[in-house]
C-alpha cells in the first residue's frame, strides 16, 4: 500500500472525527453508528452557513466587480443570465434608490416568478443597508399566474409598486449613475441589453421613469389587500387598474370575478364618468377623488 496515500487518508478520516490518533501514533477507530452522524451533522452545519453567506459573498463580489468597472464603457450584454449579473453587480452598489421600469417581459417573469427569491426582504447594498427602491410595471404582467402574488410581497418587503402600460422597454436604474436596459419583452433571449454609464443617457432614463412615474396608478395596500366585499370597493379597484392600463383579462384575474362581470362594470363606469376610453375613466376617476 502506497504510504503517502495511506497518511492523507488517515488525515481526513481523522478531521471528520471518524478516526482517533493517539499521542503514541495508534489508531482506533470509533463505532459508526456514533461518528457517522457526528460527522454528517456538522457537514449540515457548514453546508446551512455557506447557504446563508452565499448572498452577501455575491453582493460583495459584485461590488468589487461594480468598483473596477467605474470608469468603463457602455457594453452589451447578450442574454437573459448576463443581464441578471449586469443587474447585481450596479444594485450592489447602490447607496440611494434603485429606479425600475419593467415591461411585461421574459425578464420581468423571471424576476417574478422565481421561487428562489424572497420577495418580502428588504433590499440592501453590499454594505448592509437599506435602499429605496421605486418600480413601475406593465399591468399586463399581472395576466401571468404568479405575478400579483410576487408583487405583493414586494410590496410587503418595502418596494415601491405602481402600473401603468404599454411599457416597451425594461430599465434598472442605479443612484442615476448607472443602469441596465433589456429588450426581452421583444427577444426572450436577452439580445440587445446594455449595460449604461453614460450620464446623459442615464439621466434621460431617469426622466422617463419619473414622467412615468406621475402616471401610473400604485398598487397600494388596497390592491393587495383580499378581494373587496362591496361593490363600491371593487369598482375602485376597477378604476385604479383601467388608470394603469389594465386588460378585462388582468382585472378579471384580481378581483376572481367573470370577465363578462368585468366588462360590465367597465363599460358602466365609462358611461357615469362620461370617458370615451378605459384609461380616461381611469384618470377622470382619479380627478374626482373616486380612487
Amino acid at each position: 500500500i502506497d504510504a503517502h496515500l495511506v497518511d492523507q487518508a488517515s488525515r481526513m478520516l481523522h478531521a471528520r472525527g471518524l478516526l482517533v490518533i493517539a499521542a503514541d501514533g495508534t489508531w482506533e477507530v470509533p463505532a459508526p453508528d456514533i461518528a457517522l452522524p457526528a460527522w454528517a451533522a456538522d457537514t449540515e452545519r457548514r453546508a446551512r452557513a455557506w447557504r446563508a453567506t452565499a448572498s452577501e459573498l455575491h453582493q460583495v463580489y459584485s461590488a468589487a466587480r461594480q468598483a473596477k468597472a467605474l470608469n468603463s464603457e457602455n457594453r452589451d450584454i447578450g442574454t437573459l443570465a448576463d443581464i441578471a449579473s449586469a443587474t447585481a453587480t450596479i444594485t450592489a452598489g447602490a447607496t440611494k434608490e434603485i429606479l425600475c421600469i419593467r415591461a411585461a417581459s421574459r425578464r420581468t417573469e423571471q424576476l417574478l416568478l422565481d421561487p428562489y427569491n424572497s420577495h418580502r426582504e428588504i433590499f440592501r447594498n453590499a454594505a448592509g443597508h437599506p435602499i429605496n427602491v421605486q418600480a413601475i410595471y406593465d399591468p399586463a404582467i399581472l395576466d401571468t399566474s404568479g405575478t400579483l402574488e410576487a408583487l405583493r410581497e414586494r410590496i410587503i418587503g418595502g418596494e415601491e409598486v405602481r402600473l401603468t402600460g404599454p411599457i416597451h422597454f425594461s430599465a434598472i436604474i442605479v443612484d442615476e449613475m448607472a443602469a441596465v436596459i433589456e429588450f426581452s419583452n421583444i427577444d426572450p433571449s436577452g439580445s440587445g441589453a446594455l449595460l449604461v454609464r453614460s450620464r446623459p443617457f442615464v439621466t434621460a432614463l431617469v426622466r422617463i421613469m419619473r414622467a412615468l412615474w406621475a402616471l401610473a396608478v400604485p398598487l397600494s395596500s388596497e390592491a393587495a389587500a383580499p378581494l373587496p366585499s362591496t361593490a363600491a370597493s371593487r369598482d375602485a379597484i376597477i378604476l385604479k387598474l383601467l388608470a394603469g392600463g389594465a386588460t378585462d383579462s388582468t382585472i378579471t384575474r384580481r378581483l376572481g370575478i367573470s370577465q363578462r362581470t368585468v366588462e360590465r362594470r367597465v363599460r358602466h363606469l365609462m358611461d357615469s364618468l362620461g370617458a370615451e376610453t378605459r384609461f380616461q375613466a381611469g384618470v377622470e376617476a382619479a380627478r374626482q377623488g373616486l380612487v
